[in-house]
């Protein structure tokens, strides 16, 4: 998950401290959350206080505690509103800056580099997989980063009013680390197979508008319409998968939470009871428990997402680092520009087309190129053009 996280935040670049920066603000904006809370109880013991005649509760104690607390959801507002102005269009604007370098690199690699990859591949890299991280990669880093700290925020809170309600706490946020960590696990599993069906549906779908022609002509609708169904019946199959694997331990992860809740108030309660805590300290640790694991619930959703996103940036990376054909080139002026090929080998994949091929083409000059079939013909056009590089040899102007 770290790691996830780690390369997220590689991936924003230029925009890293507006990253860090929306993170302390949604960090604040929790603290705002918890202050009202705060607040209220310490106004309930007031009121307690006056009706057993310890002390006389006064009108602008509550005009204090009103003004507070809407200084607190003004806080919230403020710091919500800056996060958001910070964060929110990172992914958009790193993204854009994202589609425009793959376009840069598709123009400087070897045309092998489309035999391998696929044009169903390529378009769901730069359309659906590259919007999955624009829109949620943000997200992620401030769900997981600001659930976390946040929690252990509140739980340095409690400390101070009751050691065990805390240590309480901090169980509940391990056993449940525990649930998605097994999540995080089976979800690696599902990944390759949730990939290949987006490619495979983005392919699918390009190959049947493209043909679309054609089978009306010859009357084909029903069978092109065969291997979209099945590219769509996959990509809905891997989708449930996903959902029913995620389910269980999701289940688990805030059952462990909300178990950690009931367990704040039956400790605060015993408390009370023997006389060890005031009964407004009480009511407060159980407004807390419900409102404390609330960022850390929201984490099992960002676990589920950071397989995704973890496959997708090496998707993009493996476009991104893909060789140059041009990485050494240079500008040369020429005298002449006759054509040289010296023992030129060259194959696609493993299947061989050229072996050892010496020729030259004097310039100003129209030379035939001959042969069957497979023979290398159009090899040799493109060899020319440059379109693929050569395993051994020399092709020279």
């Amino acid at each position: 998950m770290l790691q996830t996280l780690k390369r997220i935040m590689g991936w924003c670049k230029a925009y890293k401290k507006r990253l860090y920066v929306g993170c302390v603000y949604s960090f604040f904006n929790a603290i705002f959350t918890a202050l009202p809370i705060i607040v209220a109880s310490y106004g309930l013991s007031l009121i307690l206080e006056d009706m057993n005649g310890e002390r006389v509760f006064e009108s602008k104690w509550a005009l204090y505690m009103l003004l507070f607390i809407i200084l607190t959801i003004i806080g919230r507002v403020f710091t919500a509103y800056r996060k958001a102005v910070l964060q929110e269009s990172i992914g958009n604007e790193r993204a854009a800056e994202q589609r425009i370098h793959v376009g840069d690199v598709l123009k400087r690699v070897s045309l092998g580099f489309f035999s391998k990859t696929t044009t169903g591949d390529l378009m769901a890299a730069i359309t659906t997989d590259l919007s999955f991280v624009e829109l949620n990669a943000t997200k992620l880093v401030d769900m997981v980063l600001n659930g976390y700290i946040s929690a252990a925020a509140m739980i340095l809170c409690l400390t101070f009013y009751n050691i065990w309600v805390a240590l309480i706490c901090i169980a509940g946020i391990l056993v449940s680390a525990l649930f998605l960590r097994f999540l995080v696990k089976k979800n690696s599993a599902n990944i390759p197979a949730f990939q290949k069906s987006q490619n495979e549906l983005v392919g699918t779908t390009i190959e049947y508008i493209r043909g679309i022609s054609v089978v009306k002509a010859f009357k084909q609708e029903g069978a092109s319409i065969e291997g979209i169904r099945n590219a769509y019946r996959d990509n809905k199959d891997i989708y449930i998968k996903l959902e029913k694997d995620y389910i269980p331990f999701n289940c688990l992860h805030l059952f462990a939470l909300k178990l950690a809740s009931v367990g704040i108030v039956l400790t605060a309660s015993y408390f009370v009871l023997n006389g060890s805590m005031e009964l407004p300290s009480m009511l407060m640790l159980s407004i807390f428990s419900f409102a404390i694991f609330g960022h850390v619930e929201a984490v099992s959703g960002a676990e589920h997402m950071l397989n995704i996103m973890d496959s997708t940036l090496d998707k993009l990376g493996e476009i991104e680092n893909a060789k140059f054909i041009d990485t050494d080139g240079r500008d040369v002026r020429l005298d002449r520009f006759d054509i040289c090929f010296q023992d030129v080998s060259f194959a696609y994949e493993q299947k061989p087309v050229l072996q050892d091929i010496s020729f030259t083409i004097p310039e100003n000059t129209t030379t035939a190129i001959v042969g069957p079939s497979g023979s290398g013909k159009t090899t040799i056009c493109n060899l020319i053009a440059r379109f693929y590089d050569v395993n051994e040899g020399l092709v020279s102007v």
